[in-house]
């Protein structure tokens, strides 16, 4: 067999620290967990832990990254290409919200240290293809018939739909839609404001009615009025 190469072994040594961090988090909470504490549930020494992540502030950027990372790819495995757009939008963001609603308080940290970062924090460099991937179902309803018009070649309204789900996340790890059950149960009390939200904007881009045709007498079912 062959020995793993030196940036399999680098690798493999990230992941092993980003998931002893994941639990000493969830276990002790953010502030209580220490550099040495993951170290050695990783079985690493704390002198490697920071040669990846810099600090405990950058491990913790990177679990978020790496959630939101999984979330994303959860969306686009088990998105329906032939669903209306707008249940396409309510998946894209109760996938999302189900990730933050599984750990709620450590979600909470999470988010709030992204809200400032530093120069050292690690890129999020998840943003702009998740945008430009929603612009495209934009795009694709467009040519389906379910919109009329779409500025912008769909980035523009990718951004305000995005801007609708941070709304809803907000609220939602505020506390502002109540505590449920489950995370299933949370995201969709967070993302039902998101949705009606959502089916304006749809209006405002030209969503037709059900029973009306579009272009090519394609129709649609996409939006409630």
């Amino acid at each position: 067999m062959t020995p793993p190469t030196r940036a399999e072994q680098k690798e493999a040594s990230r992941r092993a620290i980003l998931e002893a961090a994941r639990a000493r988090f969830l276990e002790l909470g953010y502030e209580h967990a220490t550099i040495r504490d993951i170290a050695r549930a990783a079985g690493v020494s704390s002198g490697s832990v920071l040669a990846h992540f810099g600090d405990k502030r950058g491990l913790l950027l990177a679990c978020f990254l790496d959630n939101i990372a999984r979330a994303q790819a959860r969306i686009w495995a088990t998105l329906d290409e032939r669903a209306p757009l707008l249940e396409q939008l309510t998946h894209c963001a109760r996938v999302l919200y189900t990730a933050y609603a599984e750990q709620p308080t450590l979600s909470r940290v999470m988010f709030q240290e992204t809200l400032w970062p530093r120069p050292q924090d690690p890129p999020d460099d998840q943003l702009a293809p998740f945008l430009e991937r929603v612009a495209a179902l934009f795009r694709a309803a467009k040519q389906r018939g379910e919109l009329t018009r779409l500025p912008g070649d769909g980035f523009l309204a990718a951004q305000g739909f995005f801007a609708l789900y941070l709304s809803g996340l907000i609220g939602g790890l505020g506390g502002h839609f109540g505590e449920h059950a489950s995370a299933e149960a949370n995201a969709a009390a967070w993302v039902a404001p998101v949705r009606a939200l959502a089916s304006l904007q749809l209006t405002g881009l030209g969503a037709r009615a059900p029973d009306e045709p579009g272009d090519g007498d394609v129709h649609s079912d996409s939006c409630e009025k």
